[in-house]
């Protein structure tokens, strides 16, 4: 005659505590290839964004033109400016003319004044709507990357030293661009980017 021995109470107890063991560790190692793949997603989109704005730099530094401009104070402002700090609310700490974009027809549109300035945790790319600004007339911002901690520029004279201040106009009015544009950006996140930019030679 077959017998059939039936499990224990501790046996029971003791199998299900090495399930509920195994269940958290699965737990774990499942929750811990989530969070990483989640922070390997944001980090390929910050790089990402930061990409973007380096190849927007670049593009914009390659056709930089000495073109002085005229504010909404009627001031005749330098082509090329760089301050240390945002001048004003209307502002930017880097401002500069560059040559208009392409057109259908492969000529370029008017020169046009942008800038960039650090503001509420959001590099900007500041856009005058003409040069020659009518009085009270104000700049459109546009978000060129979130997430920014700080911002820092410097100017790369021609002997190679670095400055955090820049003024294209020289004394007999000629203009002078430095050799490179320097830009160090910290996210929020605490990673750090720094890219060298070179201006267009002989102006």
């Amino acid at each position: 005659m077959n017998r059939q021995r039936a499990f224990t109470l501790i046996e029971l107890l003791v199998a299900m505590t090495i399930f509920a063991v195994l269940a958290v560790i699965s737990y774990r190692a499942l929750d811990s290839l989530f969070k990483t793949r989640e922070h390997l997603t944001a980090q390929s989109s910050r790089l990402r964004d930061v990409a973007l704005l380096f190849a927007r730099l670049e593009s914009d530094f390659s056709v930089v033109v000495p073109r002085r401009a005229r504010n909404a104070d009627n001031q005749v402002d330098h082509a090329l400016r760089l301050s240390p700090l945002l001048p004003s609310a209307n502002d930017a700490s880097l401002v500069f003319t560059r040559s208009g974009f392409g057109g259908s027809v492969g000529v370029s549109s008017a020169p046009q004044r942008i800038g960039y300035r650090l503001k509420d945790a959001t590099l900007e790319l500041v856009m005058w709507p003409a040069l020659d600004m009518a009085p009270r007339g104000i700049p459109q911002a546009h978000a060129a990357l979130t997430g920014v901690r700080d911002v820092k520029w410097r100017a790369m004279d021609r002997a190679g030293n670095f400055v955090a201040e820049w003024r294209s106009t020289g004394a007999e009015g000629a203009t002078y661009f430095p050799t490179a544009l320097e830009l160090s950006i910290t996210l929020t996140t605490g990673e750090q980017y720094t890219r060298l930019f070179a201006l267009p030679a002989g102006r």
